[in-house]
């Protein structure tokens, strides 16, 4: 039989010990679209801009 723990929020399933990063990953997915998306005023509608200086220091591939 399997000795494991699960994660609450997320339902991983984690090693005696281990500490489980979705509310981190949660945190750095909402930080990276707050510096990546723009709204235009008039019509409200949400639009990227993904140029290389504003995703520097983040892992393009993750998102």
């Amino acid at each position: 039989m399997a000795y494991y723990s699960t994660c609450p929020h997320c339902g991983a399933n984690l090693d005696p010990g281990e500490p489980c990063d979705c509310q981190e990953e949660g945190k750095r997915c909402a930080e990276f679209y707050k510096h990546v998306t723009r709204e235009n005023r008039e019509t409200g509608q949400l639009s990227f801009s993904l140029n290389s200086r504003e995703v520097a220091g983040y892992e393009k591939a993750a998102y």
